[in-house]
């Protein structure tokens, strides 16, 4: 069973690298400066206080992913709409696709433009990041949850992956309920993402500073209120779960920080911005969200 990673950044590098290295077939999709490197140096990839390099499979052609059985999506949101586009000639009903995106959006577009494949919705949860083009830094975390979110002919493959994850050494398991997998993910996105890239700051310190875990908190409990309007079952025990996480964790530097230090658009329209919207049309109360939305946009 062949498996793709489609925009294989540093997510999809990190566990095509641990896939890579237990044995599995695979092949990344990147490009730019970055395709180079895997394609002339192979992965350089430092994970639990070792470095490995890796030869891998790279390319920038999508026609080299169409004699995969799971294509596993790992593009940023913003890029998301080009993906499907891009993906459209190539997929087959045979296929397992498989979201890994921020946000709560990403399952229902990909569904919707493949109406008759299986998708998977799955979150990861790690630090990683690229230092230069090639060399790939594993800093945080690292486990993978995956629930299915439509039926198609290809759903038994999800087994087989998250077995595929487990026998390389990446904690993954299969969740019963993904929309509240995917609303749990955004509920610390919406803590920590934005707040992190304002301040330059690790998630850890900014739970541990009084002041700013208010904001955290805020922002959080927001997201919360958006969440039980839309019938999703998270609660006040789930932010005291991702606080407590997160003064554990080690220097974790947020996805949103490292867009805004490279001159990226950030994925801030669908954490914070997402739930500013939702709040606007419920008619709920959202400011630190729409605060530290209008703050990002600023930075960008």
């Amino acid at each position: 069973m062949k498996i793709g990673f489609a925009g294989a950044g540093a997510v999809g590098c990190h566990y095509g690298s641990k896939l890579q290295q237990a044995g599995f077939d695979l092949i990344l999709l990147a490009r730019g400066a970055h395709l180079k490197a895997l394609q002339t140096m192979g992965l350089q990839h430092d994970s639990g206080g070792k470095t490995d390099n890796i030869a891998i499979a790279a390319t920038d052609e999508i026609k080299q992913l169409k004699d995969c059985g799971i294509i596993i999506i790992s593009c940023k949101m913003t890029d998301l709409a080009n993906m499907i586009s891009a993906l459209q000639p190539i997929v087959q009903t045979n296929m397992l696709l498989v979201t890994l995106q921020n946000g709560v959006e990403a399952p229902d577009l990909v569904a919707t433009a493949f109406p008759g494949n299986a998708i998977a919705a799955g979150t990861a949860f790690i630090g990683a990041q690229f230092t230069q083009p090639g060399h790939l830094v594993h800093s945080a975390a690292g486990s993978i949850r995956m629930g299915l979110w439509q039926q198609g002919d290809a759903e038994y493959r999800l087994a087989p992956l998250i077995e595929s994850f487990q026998l390389a050494s990446v904690p993954a398991k299969i969740e019963t309920d993904p929309t509240v997998m995917l609303w749990r993910k955004l509920l610390w996105n919406c803590g920590f993402n934005a707040i992190t890239a304002i301040t330059q700051s690790y998630a850890r310190d900014i739970a541990a500073n009084k002041e700013t875990l208010h904001i955290v908190q805020q922002a959080m409990q927001e997201a919360v209120a958006i969440a039980q309007k839309e019938c999703v079952n998270i609660d006040q025990h789930d932010i005291a779960k991702h606080i407590e996480i997160t003064l554990k964790m080690g220097d974790l530097k947020t996805s949103m920080w490292q867009d805004i230090e490279s001159g990226k658009q950030t994925e801030v329209d669908y954490m914070n911005g997402y739930i500013a919207k939702k709040a606007e049309r419920l008619h709920i109360a959202a400011p630190t969200n729409r605060m530290l939305t209008s703050l990002i946009h600023a930075m960008e």
